[in-house]
């Protein structure tokens, strides 16, 4: 039976692969600093960019329905979403005392903001395309 959101099925495998691939990116970008330090960045990173996967599509598409002016529905949600999931990487490798910071959370950051602007640009696009098809034909 298939489910009501086709998304939700995509959601999971999305996440783990988060996890290992900012996870593993993590490890990569701390190992000069030794092994149990660049672990840990590791499993900080992943756990938070597993989670951040599994709301962020959801919460910018929230977000993009909030806004009326069509610039800042496209705009706002990335922005509010990644300066806030940046923020909280920032405190949760501060806490964590991980060596190499910024390399280890802008390129997460990076492709979260480009993932959320991508979202956006499809929901402006569907919702113009579905205000063009509910337009009458004046042929």
């Amino acid at each position: 039976m298939p489910s009501k959101d086709a998304s939700a099925d995509q959601r999971l495998p999305a996440a783990a692969l988060a996890f290992v691939l900012w996870g593993g990116w993590a490890v990569l970008a701390n190992q000069s600093v030794g092994i149990a330090q660049a672990v840990l960045a590791g499993a900080l990173q992943g756990t938070a960019s597993a989670v951040i996967t599994l709301i962020m599509a959801a919460l910018a598409t929230r977000l993009y329905h909030r806004f009326h002016h069509p610039l800042i529905k496209v705009l706002a949600p990335p922005c509010l979403i990644v300066s806030v999931s940046s923020s909280l990487l920032y405190l949760i490798h501060s806490l964590g005392q991980t060596p190499n910071l910024w390399l280890t959370i802008i390129p997460p950051s990076s492709l979260a903001l480009a993932f959320c602007l991508y979202l956006t640009l499809r929901l402006a696009k569907q919702t113009r395309d579905s205000v063009a098809h509910s337009e009458p034909n004046h042929e």
